[in-house]
């Protein structure tokens, strides 16, 4: 479903891949839905994916929904515990969090797809770090 956004209202099926533009890599797919030059919009898709070796983090919060499976979290703070995160679980990221997610458990044939929220323009924004 492709319409343009200043028409009107949009719906997007984010359970079924459905997006202004799709970027796919090792680590996942990513989604765009929405932009404005303030926020940006986007679901992410993990299954079978690789674990990216580095550490997200921003200088602004970040916003995470789990639509679908299960979504492990790990933090490099020490004393910070990893979290799984199910449907209808919302992370808030508080700005310079470093972490990373991936698909839970990892030999389910689920995928996990969860929706972030961010500042447009953010530095590392999970839209590209967590499936870049």
């Amino acid at each position: 479903m492709m319409s343009n956004p200043e028409t009107g209202p949009r719906v997007f099926h984010c359970l079924d891949n459905d997006a202004l533009e799709i970027k796919s890599t090792p680590y996942g797919s990513v989604g765009k839905v929405y932009g404005d030059g303030r926020i940006e919009a986007v679901w992410v898709r993990k299954q079978a994916e690789q674990i990216d070796p580095g550490w997200f983090s921003q200088a602004e919060v970040d916003l995470l929904l789990v639509l679908h499976g299960r979504l492990m979290v790990e933090f490099a703070q020490p004393g910070q515990p990893n979290r799984v995160l199910e449907p209808g679980d919302l992370l808030i990221l508080p700005p310079g969090t470093r972490c990373r997610a991936y698909h839970w458990p990892r030999e389910s044939a689920e995928p996990t797809i969860f929706f972030a929220v961010y500042p447009a323009g953010s530095p590392a924004n999970p839209g590209e770090h967590l499936s870049s």
